[in-house]
């Protein structure tokens, strides 16, 4: 069994640079003090980046998402689709790894399309802790983004209008027909990965990542050019790089795909010849 990657630092500190020791089989980083005494003012940017060439089908990811989120019965918030082509003997496979993109929003108002389709956004006020205690106010709603990149959903919040579900260009979105939309006991609440965040919150990294036996997931702060992510971004061109650019939609998920083909699977889907992923058996 894996252990858990908890360590008694900070959460830049865990999940940033390149070196370090390992725990549990991920690195674990020290920055420099100069760095981070300049970092710690801003909210962290949380984003990951998936590498297709070491994805080796495990669906580890899968089951550990479902049994640390108590995802419910038949739905999932990441999934791996496959995908096969040539002819025998000069056959491929590829597995694809899907779930919610986590997106900045366009560069004109940092919103995300769901968010922005939310009926409930902008909602109360709220407010977010930077690593040194500085408070940064932000609105939530239904479907609302923290200001350190995630993603959420408030269920409670949540009309089960399914608005936030169609403005997603991505398909990776779903009703959940386990849980009610707020008070109205008549109507599904939305449901899609959270990256984990009560996770992060306590400097852990997303269980999804944990687990990956093909270490094919790397998670931490894109905002710190010393973190790998940052530095696989930058080496791979992956800014330039991203799932269907053309909808600006700036997603902080990014993907090795050497050949292309987890573009192709997404522009499959924007035709309307795939349903929403979550939908459907990994």
């Amino acid at each position: 069994m894996t252990k858990i990657n908890k360590v008694n630092i900070s959460r830049r500190k865990l999940l940033s640079s390149t070196a370090g020791v390992a725990v549990a089989g991920v690195a674990t980083v020290a920055v420099p003090a100069t760095a981070e005494a300049a970092r710690k003012a801003k909210a962290p940017r949380w984003g990951m980046v998936m590498d297709l060439r070491k994805c080796i089908g495990c669906r580890a990811c899968t089951v550990s998402c479902k049994a640390e989120n108590d995802v419910s019965l038949g739905r999932f918030r990441t999934v791996i689709q496959e995908k096969t082509w040539g002819t025998f003997p000069n056959t491929r496979k590829a597995f694809l790894p899907l779930m919610c993109n986590h997106c900045e929003g366009s560069e004109k108002d940092k919103v995300p399309p769901c968010v922005k389709a939310c009926p409930e956004y902008p909602g109360e006020r709220a407010k977010f802790k930077t690593p040194d205690g500085k408070t940064i106010r932000y609105r939530k709603g239904a479907t609302y983004k923290r200001p350190d990149g995630l993603v959420l959903i408030d269920k409670a919040a949540c009309v089960g209008c399914g608005k936030c579900i169609d403005a997603c260009p991505y398909g990776v979105r779903s009703f959940d027909p386990f849980v009610k939309a707020g008070k109205d006991t008549t109507k599904q609440a939305a449901d899609k990965c959270t990256m984990c965040d009560h996770r992060i919150d306590n400097g852990i990294e997303p269980a999804c990542v944990n687990t990956c036996q093909g270490r094919s997931r790397i998670f931490g702060d894109l905002s710190d050019p010393n973190s790998v992510v940052a530095k696989l971004v930058k080496e791979h061109n992956l800014a330039n790089n991203v799932l269907l650019p053309e909808e600006g939609t700036r997603p902080q998920v990014y993907y090795i795909d050497p050949e292309g083909v987890l573009k192709d699977l997404y522009r499959k889907r924007k035709k309307g010849k795939l349903d929403h992923y979550m939908d459907q058996i990994p």
